[in-house]
């Protein structure tokens, strides 16, 4: 038995090669495509998705209580402004007025033959043939008749203005949206009759998110598309941007004008915006695929350094065309740096590269 072990340590003593462990046992070098960082002045381009509404839409209600006699605007039809959509029952209140005029007119009678009646006392009374008493008992009842005269004018227009809302009319050119009331139904102050939008021009609103904000400027021009119009091009123009984030989704919505005056642009449609500015400054451009994106919002690139992988931090600031133009959150990446494009998806730091030759379509260095 002891010369068994020593047979077996003489063995191993003579082979070096199985006594010492192998240098380069390790895993091989991961396969990857790489690209340049380049420099420069791009057009950054943020396609982002937003949703049509109408620049108006108000719910036309009754400025008074009534009957609904007829009812003009129909769902889906086009009005003008100031166009009739509908009138209440009117003749009580015609009756009224009637009565508040003729009772106005007897009021101005009186009047008239007052202030000729205070002539003549005004006369009587400088040659004393009244007492100062009985003449401004005259004066009196003149100023009394007047007053009563502009309490019945006051009634008159009151009656003539609540004659005039009974007649309801749009206040704006749009598309009947919603019928809410139909023909004998009572209304009370306040109730809807239809509702209406204005789609001359629709407004499109894009949540943007925040760390985008930089290429959206209230003014400058996009291109909108809407899947609804296939092959058609619109221009819209930034008109503001909402300061109300939506917490959740660290976004702020951004509204957009857009001529419509076959308003072939319905509410409610899908709209692809394209936003484009001229980045300032010199950008650094990696391509697309070298940017590895988190579920966080973040993302990655993996720089080559001496043939193994460096992770950086990286923001993306916008697009042009097949690249984006990024800012490093940590570490150094300049203009001629290398960086992987394919086969980065789950390299570590460190690890050993090796550079590969990209399909058709893709250029390497």
């Amino acid at each position: 038995m002891p010369f068994l072990v020593l047979l077996l340590l003489a063995l191993l003593l003579s082979n070096p090669v199985a006594a010492q462990p192998n240098a380069n046992s390790g895993p091989p070098p991961a396969l990857v495509v790489t690209a340049r960082v380049e420099q420069g002045q791009p057009r950054l381009t943020l396609p982002l998705v937003g949703t049509a509404e109408p620049r108006y839409s108000a719910a036309v209600a009754a400025e008074v209580e009534g009957l609904v006699a007829s009812l003009a605007a129909r769902r889906g039809q086009r009005v003008a402004k100031g166009e009739v959509l509908a009138q209440l029952r009117t003749h009580r209140h015609e009756l009224m007025l009637e009565e508040a005029r003729f009772t106005l007119g007897e009021v101005e009678a009186r009047i008239a033959k007052a202030q000729s009646d205070l002539r003549r006392a005004d006369d009587l009374h400088r040659q004393k043939f009244i007492s100062e008493e009985e003449f401004q008992g005259r004066q009196t009842e003149l100023d009394s008749l007047r007053q009563s005269a502009q309490r019945h004018r006051a009634a008159v227009r009151i009656l003539e203005d609540r004659l005039a809302r009974m007649t309801i009319r749009a206040p704006f050119a749009g598309v009947v949206a919603r019928e809410a009331s139909e023909v004998g139904q009572w209304l009370r102050e306040g109730d809807t009759l239809v509702e209406i939008d204005d789609l001359s021009v629709i407004h499109v609103m894009v949540p943007v998110p925040e760390n985008q904000l930089g290429l959206v400027r209230p003014g400058d021009a996009t291109e909108v598309s809407f899947d609804a119009l296939p092959g058609r091009d619109f221009s819209g123009r930034i008109r503001a941007i909402v300061p109300r984030a939506d917490l959740g989704a660290r976004t702020f919505p951004v509204q957009i004008e857009v001529a419509n005056p076959a308003a072939e642009i319905l509410p409610g449609m899908l709209a692809r915006v394209r936003f484009a500015r001229e980045f300032e400054g010199a950008a650094l451009l990696v391509p697309k695929d070298a940017f590895i994106p988190r579920p966080d919002g973040g993302g990655q690139v993996v720089r080559v350094v001496e043939d193994q992988a460096q992770i950086l931090e990286v923001r993306v600031l916008g697009a042009a065309d097949s690249a984006f133009v990024v800012e490093p959150l940590d570490g150094e990446l300049a203009a001629g740096d290398e960086v992987v494009i394919r086969g980065n998806e789950r390299l570590r730091p460190g690890q050993n590269l090796r550079r590969g030759t990209a399909p058709s379509g893709n250029g390497a260095p």
